[in-house]
């Protein structure tokens, strides 16, 4: 059974270590307005240029020290390697993120939604960290807060398929894609755990019509996708 399949990798942050040769920083007046800095920001992050992330989004913060501008100086310095200074600057966002509550209403449920991403980010550490129940405490917070709380609860199933805490990461796959259907590899997770804990008879698995579901599911939403030949091996092996 695929058991040893790295689900991690594809579901969270890839926190990638490698780091890039860095650019030097924006310094034209246009440059350092903060829309210019955060499109600068963006195309560091997608270039991978993690110290060049850094040095803009400590422009950012410089310019306002939000929650918003906090957190993305900590996504940065969290690819970049710095993990316990990323945790830091994570606490910050928070702290600055409670200041800036609004009263109820559209802008709470936005405040709401930036809090969950803090939490993404923070759990994200954590985990690097290997503080791994920690993690799991924090990517719970994040559900509580999001609209759509998805990503916080993937997180969660697949840090628990890793450990191998197949019913409490079936579960948490089950919140996921019950908040979004779309997510392929929470069917495959989902699919994963409760096909390894099925019973074999015969030489086949006994598998529930829910176990065949979700594999179903993750070929529908990718066909072609990592996992789509270790999906198909586990339908052949369930008891027709």
């Amino acid at each position: 059974m695929p058991r040893s399949i790295p689900i991690l990798a594809a579901a969270l942050l890839p926190l990638l270590l490698g780091l890039a040769a860095a650019s030097q920083v924006p310094t034209s007046a246009d440059e350092q307005k903060p829309e210019a800095l955060t499109a600068l920001y963006n195309q560091a992050m997608q270039a991978k240029e993690w110290p060049r992330a850094v040095a803009i989004a400590q422009g950012l913060v410089e310019l306002k020290a939000s929650s918003l501008n906090l957190k993305l100086l900590a996504n940065a310095q969290l690819y970049s390697g710095s993990t316990d200074t990323a945790l830091a600057t994570y606490d910050q966002a928070l702290a600055a993120a409670e200041k800036e509550k609004p009263a109820e209403g559209q802008l709470m449920n936005e405040w709401k939604d930036g809090l969950a991403q803090i939490y993404i980010g923070k759990g994200n550490v954590l985990l690097k960290l290997k503080r791994t129940a920690e993690a799991i405490e924090i990517y719970n917070r994040s559900a509580e807060q999001a609209s759509n709380p998805a990503q916080a609860y993937f997180n969660i199933c697949a840090v628990l398929y890793n450990t191998g805490k197949t019913q409490d990461s079936a579960a948490a796959c089950r919140k996921c894609v019950q908040a979004d259907p779309t997510k392929a590899n929470a069917w495959f997770v989902l699919g994963s755990d409760l096909f390894a804990d099925a019973p074999i008879n015969n030489g086949k698995v006994v598998a529930t019509s829910e176990t065949r579901e979700a594999l179903e599911k993750y070929l529908a939403l990718a066909p072609d996708g990592p996992h789509a030949a270790d999906v198909k091996a586990m339908l052949e092996m369930i008891v027709k």
